[in-house]
């Protein structure tokens, strides 16, 4: 099993995977339109983005996450979901494809349908299982 495709399965709850989901999300008591991103890495208890947007640890986001059935991506599922930020780190500007500075976060699921829940959980196990091939 490659190490940093699916990360250590012993410290979390769920076993999170490397691959790029969209997002939009909506953050705090903001009216604007959700912005958009693309997950890093996804589990059924959470995810990780990067953004431009400054959204501080215990932040909550309201998101949609458009979430492939299958591995190979043919369907896709809207799942809409509220995190909390659980970690920020800085993405220094020379990093950052608009030389803008950028951050990493790190969010967990606060409402999520279970089956939903499942829908992530069944599709991180198919992406694991053929990234150990």
């Amino acid at each position: 099993m490659k190490k940093d495709t699916v990360q250590n399965l012993e410290k979390r709850k769920f076993p999170r995977v490397k691959d790029n989901v969209f997002i939009r999300y909506l953050s705090g008591s903001s009216s604007y339109p959700k912005a958009r991103a693309v997950a890093s890495d996804i589990s059924a208890g959470g995810l990780m983005f990067e953004t431009e947007e400054n959204i501080i640890p215990g932040g909550e986001l309201k998101m949609d996450l458009y979430q492939p059935v299958k591995r190979s991506k043919n369907m896709l599922f809207a799942i809409s979901v509220l995190a909390k930020v659980i970690w920020r780190t800085t993405i220094p500007k020379d990093n950052s494809e608009q030389g803008k500075n950028g951050y990493r976060l790190g969010l967990k699921f606060l409402e999520i349908k279970e089956k939903d829940r499942e829908i992530i959980s069944s599709y991180v196990a198919e992406t694991a299982l053929a990234l150990e091939r």
